[in-house]
């Protein structure tokens, strides 16, 4: 049974439990996009106007209800945190049930950054020392197996550098000038298959992408592993203000005062992208990790979905045999 009334913001199947452990583990998913790129395709496909993590573009499964039953391989429902649209819920709610239990309806769009920072800050009010999983909910990766591995790995090299936020990363096969680059820097002494970044790259031009791609930079997949710390002193690196706002709404959260507060955060401040505003401008705090043996794929765009079909297609028609060596 949701916990919520008409004001709220925020549904809880049940209202967690403080507690400053530092053992403990949240995901949080981040599905309040529109899909404006995909308008059409989704309504040729599905008959329908649609956000496109919301639809079964692969299998008999949405994109958020494949990318929230692999996270909970890692963590439980229990704590597991999806920030929709403001006019999502109708659509999100059946999907997400059994799969996450507390959903954050943002009351408008501000982006990326102010969702998840309020989102984050309600985790912080409960659990201070927590590691939190960031991730999109629209990206095809496979086999799912994999990589949940590599995102375990991810955690626990965010758990043993506290104070550095850990991003994925996937080699990149073009310079695509939609995606971020996470420019490399040293190997991590304590890690040495983390690299620090000296540079991130929000959707350079075509000729950046591929000095980039020469350099060895490594595409931005957005999932990304940190302490509450860690990331919200990248938010105070980057965005201060904000933080310095959000630090007022900690105390708040579950309290008769945290919709009328976060509707104020929201009518006050302009959106926020996570990767352009704060990524971008706070590399010295990111590491990040190859995503190896990992098909990966950004489905923002047609292209990239039925390019992806269409190999899976391919290798269904495929004798078994004929690929043994």
């Amino acid at each position: 049974m949701w916990t919520t009334d008409s004001r709220s913001l925020r549904a809880s199947q049940v209202e967690p439990t403080d507690d400053d452990s530092p053992d403990l583990d949240w995901t949080l998913a981040l599905a309040g996009g529109e899909g404006m790129r995909l308008t059409e395709y989704v309504e040729r496909r599905f008959g329908r106007r649609i956000p496109k993590q919301y639809c079964c573009l692969l299998g008999n499964r949405s994109m958020i209800q494949h990318t929230l039953e692999r996270l909970n391989k890692i963590t439980p429902a229990s704590r597991t945190m999806t920030v929709i649209g403001t006019h999502h819920g109708d659509v999100a709610n059946p999907q997400l049930a059994g799969r996450c239990d507390h959903v954050f309806t943002q009351p408008s769009a501000r982006d990326t950054g102010l969702a998840l920072y309020v989102a984050l800050a309600m985790i912080k009010r409960w659990n201070p020392n927590a590691l939190v999983t960031i991730t999109p909910t629209d990206h095809y990766v496979a086999p799912a197996a994999k990589y949940v591995d590599q995102v375990r790995a991810a955690q626990g090299v965010a758990r043993q550098i506290r104070d550095k936020v850990v991003i994925l990363g996937v080699r990149p096969t073009e310079p695509d000038p939609e995606l971020g680059y996470l420019s490399l820097g040293a190997q991590i002494t304590e890690v040495p298959q983390v690299r620090q970044l000296v540079g991130f790259v929000e959707k350079p031009s075509v000729s950046v992408c591929q000095k980039l791609r020469e350099q060895g930079a490594l595409w931005n997949t957005m999932v990304t592993c940190g302490t509450v710390e860690a990331l919200w002193e990248l938010g105070r690196a980057s965005e201060p203000q904000l933080m310095d706002i959000l630090d007022s709404l900690v105390p708040l959260i579950g309290s008769a005062d945290e919709a009328d507060a976060i509707q104020y955060i929201y009518r006050a401040y302009l959106p926020v992208s996570f990767s352009r505003d704060m990524l971008e401008r706070a590399p010295e705090r990111l590491c990040a990790m190859e995503l190896e043996g990992v098909e990966w794929s950004d489905w923002g765009k047609p292209e990239r979905i039925e390019t992806v079909l269409a190999l899976r297609r391919s290798r269904a028609l495929v004798p078994i045999r004929a690929l043994a060596p």
